[in-house]
């Protein structure tokens, strides 16, 4: 895990919530609503939120099953400090600043992991899928939100406008921060398109991957199924 990164994001947290809404224009509300409802129906007893950032997810997820544990964790303390309030009546939320190449969990240990925009921040994308990979349970779900690589349309001229120039320059006025800004557009050119993240997954025991646009491909959702052990 990059150190700079790590720092980035330290660094932003206190004001991390308030541009998230502002620059989506709120539209990340929808989508992690969205996310968690297509886990509903689901039994779910024990769910990692993988690079919880602020615990928006974690927070949706507690209330859409309320029986469920939950174990947040993220790689910077002070994002993790700044959404603990979103999830403080709760007993069934366990907070953990850990390294998402190498987590701290035992191996098949949960019915389901999310990852609400943080999968393009774990810079080795192998040891990070692999890791999800041993911490689900065979059958268990995987559930992805994040900005992908545009490869045209609508969502590459987004990302050459808005992308290239407000929010880099409204982000990093209101944070102080223009590098976390610029990180977050240039992550973004420098991941996997959709299509190349599907094969990744495939390629690391997932099946059953759908693939949503959201907001016309300016993001994207995954869920897939980690393939059930075939029995000798």
């Amino acid at each position: 895990m990059s150190k700079a990164v790590q720092k980035l994001f330290t660094e932003i947290a206190p004001k991390y919530d308030f541009l998230n809404h502002c620059l989506s224009l709120t539209i990340d509300r929808r989508w992690r609503d969205r996310a968690v409802g297509r886990l509903k129906g689901q039994k779910l007893t024990r769910i990692l939120d993988l690079c919880a950032g602020t615990l928006d997810l974690s927070q949706g997820l507690l209330e859409e099953f309320p029986r469920a544990q939950v174990v947040a964790v993220d790689f910077s303390l002070a994002m993790l400090e700044s959404g603990r309030q979103k999830v403080a009546t709760s007993m069934a939320c366990h907070l953990l600043c850990a390294d998402g190449h190498s987590l701290p969990l035992l191996d098949e240990s949960f019915d389901a992991v999310v990852c609400g925009f943080g999968i393009r921040n774990l810079e080795c994308r192998q040891r990070a899928i692999e890791e999800i990979h041993r911490v689900l349970k065979p059958g268990g779900h995987l559930l992805i939100l994040e900005f992908f690589r545009p490869e045209g349309g609508l969502a590459k001229a987004f990302y050459q406008t808005y992308g290239r120039f407000v929010i880099p320059k409204l982000g990093g006025l209101i944070s102080k921060n223009p590098e976390a800004y610029q990180y977050l557009q240039d992550s973004i050119q420098r991941f996997y398109s959709i299509y190349e993240y599907q094969a990744l997954l495939r390629d690391n025991g997932f099946s059953d991957v759908e693939t949503q646009k959201l907001s016309g491909g300016i993001a994207h959702e995954i869920l897939a199924c980690k393939s059930p052990k075939i029995e000798d």
